[in-house]
């Protein structure tokens, strides 16, 4: 049988899962992985702050779903996980931090008992005591989450409680977010004949709340990466920019500033924004479906305070900032109280996340800009009054994608008008179930099954 060569464009966490899988389903296939940056990882990179190992992107990823889990189990590093130190976290809300309540499920309290006096109204303490059954007919098929936490426990448990949570995740807003993809065990709730507070109360007593809840490695995320590249026996070209791809004579052809490749399939694991680009010379009908997928910018500054000005509650992973605060920071996070393998003997490390889809403020603002407002935040909500020791500025434009109602059945789409019209690529990628590192992984590893499957028809 002749060797059959297949290109992984993106060696991101996805375009590397995908190389992963596929390297391991079809050991004969040649596997080329193309990386316009100087080196592989995308946005799970991690570099030395302070003389430690500090995440500029994620710095962990979900322990209660099984694909990044499973991959580094995989790649023989499941022993060296750990879990955050701190459990609790808080709300940056009427000019004070409160608990978040706990147990919650994406931001929504299964007991009022949790609520911190003064957190919501009378009014939306009874609804919170109750059932849980919408106040209307709710549609079937996806809905968004502010449909559905409107409509089941009410406005104020959406604005107080839940945007702030799903919006960290991927800078969005919880009035335009497909449930269905973001919270479907929400929009499953929903519809339950018990009412969707009762049906999640009775779910969560079949969980153990002492079960760690995110997994990371001491040396950070980019450890995964390191292993992953290291288990390929592909050629990985960093800085080796993707020009153009078409398809002619049964073969796809890459053109790159090097010269070109004929191979047999692809994985176009680049950011949508880039695929659509890669897509418009050859497939413009294509192009513009991926075109059309919306992404937030964001920016994560990790600051280094002193002991002597700031020691943060040992208690507490971090905190989240809702949209009305008024405030240019959504989240800020504790991590030498949230990470142990981050406590350094002399400074507070706090990473502090700024940038919505509904807010690009800090696109306009110089680093210098940006760390001065911040550090107004900072000292509103902690209180810090002192200069930084140390800081890092890590811009991500276009990072985050966006899920509006019913992108899964956009997504859908686009996977069978790929099939039909450019046989023999196939995409992954955020776009398909999220921005987390499990949903990049899942996405991979399917993107390498249905290459697998093609590749043997």
């Amino acid at each position: 049988m002749a060797l059959r060569r297949v290109a992984v464009i993106g060696a991101g966490i996805s375009g590397l899962a995908s190389a992963y899988y596929l390297q391991r389903n079809s050991q004969d296939t040649e596997i080329l992985i193309f990386e316009s940056e100087s080196t592989s990882g995308g946005k799970l990179v991690t570099s030395s702050f302070a003389g430690l190992a500090v995440d500029e992107g994620a710095d962990s990823f979900l322990a209660r779903v099984p694909w990044a889990f499973d991959l580094c189990k995989e790649l023989g590093l499941e022993s060296e996980l750990v879990s955050p130190s701190a459990r609790r976290a808080s709300l940056w809300l009427d000019e004070k931090l409160q608990s978040i309540p706990s147990p919650n499920v994406l931001g929504v309290p299964l007991s009022i008992d949790s609520i911190p006096e003064g957190l919501l109204s009378p009014e939306a303490l009874s609804r919170l005591s109750g059932e849980g059954f919408p106040d209307h007919v709710l549609p079937t098929g996806d809905l968004s989450v502010g449909q559905v936490i409107r409509a089941c426990a009410g406005s104020e448990v959406l604005e107080r409680l839940v945007d702030p949570l799903l919006g960290g995740v991927n800078a969005g807003k919880a009035d335009e977010m497909s449930c269905a993809l973001m919270a479907p065990q929400l929009l499953e709730a929903a519809h339950h004949p018990d009412g969707m507070l009762n049906h999640l109360r009775n779910v969560a007593k079949n969980v153990d709340p002492n079960a760690p809840v995110f997994h990371a490695h001491p040396e950070g995320m980019s450890r995964i990466i390191t292993a992953l590249t290291e288990s390929l026996k592909s050629s990985l070209r960093t800085s080796t920019q993707v020009q153009n791809i078409s398809f002619s004579e049964k073969k796809w052809k890459i053109d790159t500033e090097n010269g070109f490749e004929l191979v047999d399939g692809i994985l176009l694991c680049a950011p949508a924004h880039v695929s659509s680009n890669l897509l418009n010379n050859s497939f413009p009908s294509l192009a513009k479906e991926f075109a059309s997928i919306k992404h937030a910018s964001v920016v994560l500054i990790t600051f280094g305070y002193s002991r002597t000005d700031f020691e943060a509650d040992a208690s507490q992973s971090g905190f989240l900032v809702p949209r009305e605060s008024g405030l240019l920071m959504t989240a800020c996070s504790f991590s030498g109280s949230k990470w142990p393998h981050l406590k350094h003997p002399d400074l507070e490390i706090l990473r502090v996340s700024t940038g919505r889809v509904d807010d690009t403020k800090h696109l306009s603002m110089t680093d210098e800009e940006l760390l001065s407002e911040l550090q107004s935040d900072l000292l509103v909500t902690l209180g810090i009054e002192s200069k930084p020791v140390d800081v890092r500025v890590s811009r991500w434009p276009d990072s985050l994608t966006q899920f509006p109602v019913g992108h899964v059945d956009f997504v859908a789409d686009l996977q069978n008008k790929l099939s039909h019209s450019a046989p023999g690529l196939i995409s992954a990628g955020t776009f398909q179930y999220g921005v987390g590192v499990p949903a990049c992984v899942r996405s991979g590893k399917e993107g390498a099954d249905q290459m697998t499957t093609f590749l043997d028809g």
